[in-house]
């Protein structure tokens, strides 16, 4: 009697885990079709958004490496002028050169010396990695004479220069030139050096990209 109790028992658990495991089927079975389908898609948009981020994180750095070449461009193009002799003061978005004595005009005239042409050939070379500089090219003389002759002297020098750099292939639109006469000295006009530094040409370089 115990051993037919027991085999009903077993039979019935039997009965139980097997229609228990065929409703769980009939259930679970789409629900887990679901599931893996919002897994698939979850899974698909966070390969978008990490290969998005590595595009992101890769302009990034191709940019910051551009920065780094141009900078050590701009640093090295400054070290080269100053070993020039030239007076490098640096602006908001460029650079102010003041040309070195061994450049400067003769007395009263507006004609570029030898040696003021290899500088701004130099200064040119340099620029040609910077295509969308501006120049403004500012003349300066001495104090001696009249202060309109010195203004309309100065503005030759200024406008000699532009046209020496424009003969070398400088874009014209690129190029500003004025004069201010002595308004500007660097030096000491009751000196003959101090009057020689002063008749000089400023450049001033705008729209560098450091």
């Amino acid at each position: 009697m115990k051993k037919i109790l027991l085999g009903l028992l077993i039979l019935g658990v039997f009965s139980a885990c097997s229609s228990s495991e065929k409703k769980e089927k009939k259930i679970t079975i789409p629900m887990q079709i679901s599931s893996l389908n919002e897994a698939v898609d979850i899974n698909a948009k966070l390969l978008t958004d990490i290969r998005y981020a590595n595009e992101d994180i890769r302009f990034e750095l191709e940019d910051s490496k551009r920065q780094f070449v141009r900078m050590a461009e701009y640093i090295d193009m400054v070290r080269r002028f100053k070993n020039l002799g030239i007076t490098t003061v640096t602006t908001d978005n460029g650079l102010h050169l003041i040309l070195p004595k061994e450049t400067s005009f003769q007395s009263s005239k507006a004609i570029l010396n030898e040696n003021m042409k290899i500088v701004l050939d130099i200064i040119l070379n340099d620029l040609v990695n910077y295509p969308d500089v501006e120049i403004l090219i500012q003349g300066n003389s001495d104090a001696t004479g009249r202060d309109k002759f010195n203004k309309n002297l100065s503005e030759d020098r200024a406008i000699a220069t532009s046209k020496y750099l424009i003969d070398r292939g400088m874009d014209p639109s690129k190029i500003k030139a004025i004069g201010v006469g002595s308004s500007n000295p660097i030096d000491n006009n009751k000196t003959k050096d101090g009057r020689k530094a002063n008749r000089r040409i400023d450049l001033i370089i705008e729209n560098i990209d450091r």
